[in-house]
């Protein structure tokens, strides 16, 4: 999917320098064993949701939805401009509507509310099924984190105590790279609660057309 988290490959744990060459006066000392350098700090994910709003028009035109000649938001609109009427009112002004005008049928919104009821529905599961998938990416980068932040603090503290300020860097970098791990997840759980509660708001109005007007059509 567009648009969705893509995270690099993993990075090499460290670097080693070459062993430090013995003492130039021949006096006999041990070569001093490898030194650790500092590893490489793991990439960032790239893509993280966008706080745009949610674009229905996409997700209908993605889902396949048809054009139709009297949509459903237009029944809508026509809903809410009666709003001051009562219900039983509103109802018999929008079929004495309907018989006047040729070009559309009270069907036509109906179809196009379900069409888009099912829409909706496709994109809030891939949605979910998106979200599921990064926390599991999110989670498999912070254990690949705490796996190697154990590994070099091991290795780190087995060299002469000159090297310890390495383990306070390591600490901190890890930490670093968890700290944004979550951040981009809270980022991602937030994005897509707001985009499901849309998905339901919008959802509620189109099902409204069924509960208001699918009765008509079983009594015509």
């Amino acid at each position: 999917m567009k648009g969705m988290l893509d995270f690099l490959e993993k990075a090499g744990l460290v670097k080693k320098d070459e062993p430090v060459p013995p003492p130039s006066d021949n006096t006999d000392t041990a070569s001093a064993p490898p030194l650790i350098t500092e590893p490489l700090i793991m990439d960032i994910p790239a893509a993280i949701p966008s706080g745009e709003p949610l674009d229905l028009a996409r997700i209908y035109a993605d889902q396949g939805v048809p054009a139709s000649i009297y949509p459903a938001e237009r029944l809508l609109r026509l809903v809410d401009g009666l709003s001051a009427m009562d219900e039983a009112t509103r109802l018999m002004a929008i079929k004495a509507m309907d018989a006047a005008d040729e070009s559309w049928s009270i069907e036509d919104p109906l179809a196009d509310a379900a069409a888009k009821l099912t829409a909706l529905a496709t994109h809030a599961e891939q949605l979910q099924m998106r979200q599921q998938a990064l926390q599991a990416q999110t989670q498999a980068r912070l254990d690949a984190v705490a796996a190697r932040q154990a590994q070099t603090v091991g290795d780190i503290r087995q060299q002469i105590s000159e090297l310890e300020a390495l383990v306070e860097r390591e600490l901190a970098r890890a930490a670093q790279e968890t700290a944004t791990q979550q951040a981009a997840l809270q980022t991602a759980q937030a994005q897509t609660a707001r985009e499901l509660g849309e998905i339901a708001q919008t959802s509620q109005r189109l099902q409204s057309l069924a509960r208001q007007f699918g009765s008509t059509q079983a009594q015509e």
